[in-house]
């Protein structure tokens, strides 16, 4: 197999398409897939540092974690809690006609060690029950300072949804 065709298998292509090409077409598909490809070198490493001073287009990455290293977190107390008792149910300690249908879905489907995880989480700092009503309110908000910055001062909302109507 010639390099050409491997790199382009690497990058997504299917055998099924690159066999109906010819030579030429070969060629000028690696060549555009050649232009566009961006490297990716370790953030801090030699590399980086080679392709900052020439000027040249890059992403970095970091070390990837292993997977011990990453926990989740719960988001509300109410999350915490649920999980706790999740969990109580996997390890077999509350019985399973005790609680709920979703808990007991959530003990099966779920790791231990997720669940340990989020039912660890301290409760300093979280709210009792998250909502999302303020992660909407957000971005809501959001939205409609945009707008104010883009659009001209008395654009009604009819007006704006016939705009929108007319980009889709």
């Amino acid at each position: 197999m010639n390099n050409k065709l491997a790199k382009l298998l690497h990058e997504g292509f299917s055998i099924n398409t690159l066999e109906k090409l010819d030579s030429k077409q070969l060629s000028v598909l690696y060549n555009k897939v050649m232009e566009q490809s961006i490297p990716n070198v370790k953030k801090g490493g030699p590399d980086e540092a080679k392709l900052k001073s020439a000027g040249k287009t890059f992403i970095t990455y970091e070390e990837e974690l292993g997977e011990e290293e990453v926990t989740e977190k719960s988001v509300s107390k109410q999350q915490q809690k649920i999980m706790g008792l999740a969990l109580s149910v996997k390890r077999g300690d509350t019985p399973k006609s005790k609680v709920s249908k979703k808990v007991q879905d959530m003990a099966k489907k779920m790791s231990e060690k997720d669940l340990e995880d989020f039912a660890s989480t301290k409760h300093k700092g979280l709210p009792k029950k998250k909502t999302e009503t303020n992660e909407v309110k957000k971005l809501e908000e959001g939205i409609l300072k945009l707008l104010e910055k883009h659009l001209p001062p008395h654009t009604t909302k009819g007006e704006l949804i016939k705009m929108i109507k007319r980009k889709n």
